[in-house]
């Protein structure tokens, strides 16, 4: 992987097409500059990590040592092409990015798992100090980490680290926009800081980024996925709007039996002719149903009303296999008639409680419209997994 660091003399081309989807996508979300450009530095910084363990069938790029080389210089460079030396870029102070990077992960570790993520770390002698320490180990970000000082990892859910890797994205972004980084530097600046970490703790390096890229909520995890979707599915990319994509993400992992069919009806509802919400355009913005917040309420309700079609379809057949998949939090409504008004609100309650998200209402607002998005993206699955197990849903 050393090889890499002078990517002066990759051959490999950086990607208009990407750049221009990307940010355009991150903009329509209305994120933030602060976080773009953090979320930029870090997706520099773990190209290498999101190559080589992504989450999708990437066998064939990867079926040769030549082919895996070509294929993560072609990563790499997708977005921006830069030089891969930290010090070409302006008046970056390095202690911003290695102490929230530690601070997050202590968050991730010592916080939330009770365990130590010094032990991960190079230990390295400094003189005056009578034991090693850790090469990544800094003075923690006080401010940064003391909010999640008393914070369990059974109460801690998926809209909590949604939040979290957004500020923590803001607070290193914040550093970028003051220096006065583009976007593609912002992500140059990203992997040139990897590089330069990884030639002192190759282990530690790979394991903190990793870290974070396992703790990504489903909509940067999404937006993370861009260079590979865009270099190795460029078709589906091409066609795909950011709710599926963010839909896509939170679904890895969970049964086949249950995301199937899940896609099946998403497939169906959003982009065959009959219904047409997300035209064939490259982009989120130009699709032909525009998300906004403003009407947040209206959107949910309509999300709502197209997950329990899926009872309309032949799918309604897998229902054994919902009930015994284990992943139907409210269990009890199983073979019960209810009101769709009642359901809904049943619906709302699982969101609430199994991922901390609250409903659209004027005294709760979202971060951005990437939050939102998030939030009907997994309104959709939850309604789809709960309609089908039930006997029937009456109107008032």
């Amino acid at each position: 992987m050393s090889s890499l660091f002078n990517i002066k003399k990759n051959t490999s081309p950086s990607s208009e097409g990407l750049r221009f989807r990307l940010d355009s996508d991150m903009k329509y979300l209305e994120i933030s500059e602060e976080i773009q450009k953090g979320f930029l530095f870090f997706l520099g910084a773990s190209i290498n990590i999101k190559f080589t363990h992504s989450n999708l069938n990437l066998s064939e790029q990867k079926s040769s040592k030549d082919k895996f080389a070509k294929n993560l210089k072609k990563t790499i460079n997708a977005y921006s092409k830069g030089t891969g030396v930290f010090s070409d870029y302006g008046e970056l102070n390095e202690d911003v990015f290695t102490s929230h990077i530690y601070s997050i992960n202590h968050i991730f570790l010592n916080i939330l798992s009770n365990k130590d993520v010094d032990e991960k770390l190079r230990k390295v002698a400094v003189p005056g100090i009578e034991k090693p320490i850790g090469f990544w180990k800094t003075p923690l970000v006080d401010d940064f980490v003391n909010p999640y000082l008393n914070s369990k990892e059974s109460n801690f859910k998926l809209n909590d680290i949604h939040n979290l890797i957004e500020h923590f994205f803001e607070r290193i972004g914040t550093h970028l926009v003051e220096t006065g980084l583009d976007n593609c530097k912002s992500y140059d600046a990203g992997y040139a800081y990897f590089s330069m970490q990884f030639q002192y703790d190759s282990k530690g390096t790979a394991f903190l980024l990793e870290m974070i890229t396992v703790f990504l909520s489903p909509v940067y995890m999404s937006l993370s996925n861009y260079p590979l979707l865009y270099l190795f599915s460029p078709k589906e990319f091409d066609s795909t709007h950011i709710f599926s994509n963010i839909l896509g993400l939170f679904c890895v992992g969970i049964d086949p039996n249950i995301i199937t069919p899940i896609h099946q009806h998403h497939q169906h509802m959003f982009y065959s002719k009959i219904h047409w919400k997300f035209s064939l355009e490259n982009t989120s913005s130009n699709f032909s149903w525009k998300f906004n917040i403003e009407d947040d309420s209206a959107f949910a309700t309509n999300i709502f009303k197209y997950a329990i079609k899926i009872r309309e379809t032949d799918l309604i057949n897998k229902k054994e296999a919902f009930i015994n998949s284990g992943m139907v939090y409210k269990k009890e409504l199983e073979g019960q008639k209810i009101d769709i008004i009642k359901f809904y609100q049943e619906i709302l309650d699982v969101l609430i409680k199994k991922y901390n998200i609250n409903p659209p209402e004027e005294k709760f607002s979202w971060n951005n419209l990437g939050d939102l998005v998030q939030y009907l993206a997994i309104l959709f699955y939850e309604t789809c997994l709960h309609s089908i197990i039930l006997e029937d849903i009456e109107n008032p």
